[in-house]
């Protein structure tokens, strides 16, 4: 049994691959946003018609839709960067805002599914007005919905209801 050990040494050595190098600078894909159809179609997304915010928009129970475009190149990294402030005037609700990050419809399972969802606001003091949130995401399922799925491919992004959001920044490096 002891020849084992230098086998299994030897096998864990080369499964252990350097990560693909990212190439350049980062890409920054931003600017005006709108939802793509199939985000607008996700039963996540339906709200009470006029009710949906624009970037820079103020006011409270208003959802924020926004659908960034993915280029059709395999990526090495990608965080998307979403700058938020609560829209507050006296006790409100909004610590219970949630952001949902992925490819509508937001499955579970599959190539459209759900990357991120979690409160925006979790564990900031209540005096947080404002902030720039940066979130890490899975370069690998990224690239699996664009290499897998019909173009256009959009990364769709829903913030209930309480939060302006005043920019959404998706950066990516490619291999």
């Amino acid at each position: 049994m002891n020849w084992l050990v230098p086998i299994l040494i030897a096998i864990t050595a080369v499964t252990e691959l350097a990560p693909a190098a990212c190439h350049g600078a980062p890409t920054v894909i931003s600017g005006p946003v709108k939802a793509s159809p199939k985000l607008l179609a996700a039963p996540s997304a339906r709200y009470p018609a006029g009710r949906v915010r624009r970037m820079g928009q103020a006011g409270e129970d208003l959802i924020f839709l926004a659908s960034l475009p993915l280029p059709a190149r395999k990526l090495c990294s990608a965080d998307l960067e979403i700058h938020v402030r609560r829209q507050t005037n006296g006790p409100t609700f909004e610590f219970n805002d949630f952001l949902l990050i992925g490819f509508a419809p937001f499955g579970v399972s599959g190539t459209r599914k759900t990357l991120f969802q979690g409160a925006i606001w979790a564990g900031d003091a209540p005096r947080v007005s404002e902030k720039t949130a940066r979130i890490p995401l899975p370069a690998s399922e990224l690239n699996t919905f664009v290499l897998l799925t019909p173009a256009p491919h959009f990364l769709d992004l829903i913030l209930h209801d309480d939060t302006a959001v005043d920019f959404v920044r998706l950066r990516v490096r490619f291999e």
